[in-house]
């Protein structure tokens, strides 16, 4: 295996991206007209405090100035998402320091710090939707696609947090957490209607309720979504008059819908959502036949969450009570081969329908003992009841794989956090996870966080994680036996080191600068086992260094922007190997200016990824590196109510691939080229 090159062309353009956001801070500076110092004291305090105002909740599972958060955080707003015209979580991570996605034409697979694992679903992220876990219980995969249980509009911030956090949360936040926090019925405030059109006929609709009443409030929406997709995708690796000279005709099609709901009365808060998402797969993956549109997958996610908030005596207390179901079907339509049974016709499907139901409990406690010292504390249990894995042929009296299971774990998890000084914090936590397949896993984290000077903060995080093996890992097989189970997977561990360094330059503009090491063991891979089965096995070790840099402004004149450049070396430490489907280089740069009056904002972005190499198939190959520009301009209230926006996607209509799987024949997935997108929105 040839080792990466680093990429100098992407780097400088890093440098001289983050030189022209300076440069345009500085003139934005003049246009704003700033007041003067002898003015500030007349500024009220969100204006004065600006980027330093803000809060999160989900690193340390309460309320707190981000500034004295234990990890690198990046804070999302709607607002960002209405000007940038952001469809997708995968949009939102796509635009964010350190994050990468790849999409191959079903899926998009979040790569962040050196990582984007072939057969990962996103098992490495921990996804949560108003504090409740949206990773699913047969394949812990985070759904950043048009498969999101929550409409982009109804979110009111997103907290990404870096770094490990199984302290508190367990398996699966691993390298993270991205905690999404929906509108409150006050945001919305009566009835919302909203749609939107574009390229590749696509279609969406959304009408929305939230309305205050005495003691609480009710938010319920729903929400539609179809498009065509690109109904010419061309292949070359099924350049064949046979395979349709290698072109997908209407094989990109999608629709989906969502439910959402939220009620609040007093303490008590319940939370419901619901999401069904059809895909046709156009890549023929699998070994599937090209150009068939009996393959295709469909995603069924809902849950309800009642949750109990409650201070007493000085104790914040929060108990959770969940239902959730998870299904998947996927059709894969195949040709008749000598190893089917004489009866079977000359084409067929093949399916998987696999169902998964659970429940659980979760209660916390935190509580201000000590004028210095806080305390958080807690325990919850979860019962999978119900894992089913079937696989069989949609042929009558046909073959048929059942495989169901049922397990349960719990855990115990607890935080202190110390103010030695009035400059200095100390952040501990540690949480134990007890799982019937293979027994327990220890999570600590230690942070301290030093403010030597106002606007000055230097922190030094360390971590353990670790990754639970999912159902499919330890359990899916199919009826060509071409899968080998592995029950006695092991958990996969992560040792994180972290030294992030933030500067805030008056009220105005923030720099952050982090240096990471991480070291994986017992990394479960997919791998060939014979010349006809595959299974996941604990077969790697490896580390990853990188260091990020982001610089980011916000101007009362509505002004803002935000780019940053990371670079990550990750390795194989057995064979010194660069890893696959690695990039070294992430660039990304975000604009934003108001055109009128504040209610008319233009909004660009660009996005660089550098070369991926990787093995597909015995041979090396790799997926060139990009440059992407997207382009939105979006309004406010011009009328009453109304809100729009309209984006171009691509906007220089760049050839873009992503790598492929083992799954695929072709090594190379082709992405969309320019399109486009007209949204809007009307409150009553």
């Amino acid at each position: 295996m040839r080792r990466s090159r680093p990429r100098p062309r992407l780097a400088l353009a890093g440098a001289l991206l983050l030189s022209l956001l300076c440069a345009t801070a500085a003139l934005a500076q003049d246009a704003a007209a700033e007041p003067a110092p002898s003015d500030l004291e007349s500024m009220d305090l969100e204006q004065l405090t600006n980027l330093k105002v803000e809060k999160v909740y989900g690193v340390s599972k309460f309320e707190q100035v981000v500034t004295e958060a234990p990890a690198s955080v990046t804070v999302i707003t709607s607002d960002e998402i209405r000007r940038y015209g952001w469809r997708t979580m995968a949009d939102v991570l796509n635009a964010t320091r350190g994050f990468f996605t790849t999409y191959d034409r079903n899926y998009s697979y979040i790569g962040t710090r050196g990582f984007n694992r072939p057969g990962d679903y996103n098992t490495r992220l921990l996804l949560l939707v108003d504090g409740h876990r949206i990773n699913d219980a047969i394949y812990e995969s985070a759904a950043i696609g048009t498969e999101f249980i929550l409409d982009m509009a109804l979110i009111d911030r997103i907290e990404i947090i870096r770094g490990p956090s199984s302290s508190l949360y367990g398996a699966g936040a691993f390298f993270g957490v991205i905690n999404v926090i929906s509108k409150s019925a006050k945001q919305i405030d009566g009835v919302e209607v909203g749609g939107g059109w574009g390229s590749q006929q696509t279609g969406s609709g959304r009408i929305t309720y939230g309305k205050l009443f005495n003691g609480g409030e009710l938010v319920v929406s729903g929400s539609g979504y179809s498009s065509r997709g690109n109904d010419r995708l061309f292949f070359p690796a099924f350049n064949d008059p046979a395979t349709n000279n290698g072109i997908a005709s209407n094989m990109d099609r999608e629709r989906s819908y969502s439910l959402f709901l939220s009620g609040h009365l007093q303490d008590l808060t319940l939370t419901g959502a619901l999401v069904s998402r059809d895909k046709r797969v156009p890549t023929a993956s699998f070994g599937t036949i090209f150009n068939d549109p009996r393959t295709n997958s469909n995603d069924r996610r809902s849950f309800l969450d009642l949750r109990y908030d409650k201070a007493i005596d000085g104790t914040g207390v929060t108990a959770r009570l969940f239902y959730d179901e998870y299904r998947f079907t996927g059709n894969f339509a195949y040709d008749k081969t000598g190893d089917d049974p004489v009866f079977y016709p000359a084409t067929y499907v093949n399916r998987d329908d696999h169902l998964a139901r659970w429940w659980g409990a979760e209660l916390q406690a935190s509580r201000q003992l000590l004028p210095r010292l806080q305390l958080t504390g807690g325990m919850m249990f979860r019962d999978n009841f119900q894992i089913d894995l079937p696989n069989y042929d949609l042929v009558p009296g046909g073959r048929r794989l059942d495989n169901s299971h049922d397990n349960l774990f719990y855990a115990l998890f607890g935080q202190a956090e110390l103010r030695i000084l009035e400059t200095l914090i100390l952040n501990a936590g540690i949480r134990y996870d007890h799982y019937e397949t293979f027994g327990g896993a220890t999570s600590p984290r230690l942070a301290l966080i030093y403010t030597p000077v106002e606007g000055t903060v230097f922190k030094l995080v360390y971590g353990q994680a670790f990754r639970a093996p999912n159902a499919y890992e330890l359990y899916y097989n199919d009826v060509f036996n071409g899968y080998a189970t592995s029950p006695t997977l092991r958990p996969e561990t992560v040792r994180s080191y972290e030294a992030i360094y933030e500067q805030y330059y008056g009220d105005v503009v923030r720099t952050s600068a982090s240096l990471f090491y991480n070291q994986i063991d017992h990394l479960i891979s997919y791998q060939d086992v014979s010349p006809t089965q595959v299974a996941f096995a604990n077969v790697e070790r490896v580390k990853a260094v990188g260091g990020e840099f982001e610089i980011e402004g916000q101007w009362n004149s509505g002004f803002a922007a935000r780019s940053s450049y990371g670079f990550v070396a990750a390795r194989d430490r057995e064979t010194d190997h660069s890893l696959d489907y690695s990039p070294r280089h992430l660039v990304k740069l975000n604009l934003t200016a108001p055109l009128y009056l504040k209610k008319v904002f233009a909004g660009i972005e660009l996005q660089g990824v550098s070369r991926r190499e990787f093995t597909h198939n015995g041979a090396q190959v790799a997926s060139p590196g990009y440059l992407v520009t997207n382009a939105t301009l979006s309004s406010t209230a011009l009328l009453p109510g109304l809100e729009a926006s309209f984006s171009i996607y691509n906007l220089l209509d760049r050839r873009l691939q992503d790598p492929a799987t083992t799954d695929h024949v072709q090594s190379l997935i082709p992405q969309d080229g320019r399109t486009y997108r007209f949204l809007f929105s009307y409150r009553f």
